[in-house]
């Protein structure tokens, strides 16, 4: 993955799809096997971390009983459960 060019959520979950499809098939080679693996690996980590920051993006604007609003972080039902 290029620091320079990093990809998208999207991009990076397509590209974790092809691997797990490459690493499905039984004539991988050993070594090509555990590049694949070490690339989804990377990307996973990635993905999580635009995930995360994402998450830390995501705001619920709520009123107040004084009529002020104020910003509390969305919370994913079932989240944490």
């Amino acid at each position: 993955m290029d620091n320079k060019n990093p990809i998208s959520f999207e991009q990076g979950i397509e590209k974790l799809e092809q691997i797990i499809s490459d690493l499905d098939k039984n004539d991988v080679p050993l070594d090509q096997a555990l590049q694949l693996f070490n690339e989804g690996i990377v990307l996973v980590k990635h993905c999580n971390c635009l995930l995360d920051s994402a998450e830390e993006k995501v705001k619920v604007l709520l009123e107040d009983a004084n009529g002020e609003f104020s910003t509390d972080k969305f919370i994913i039902s079932g989240e944490g459960q």
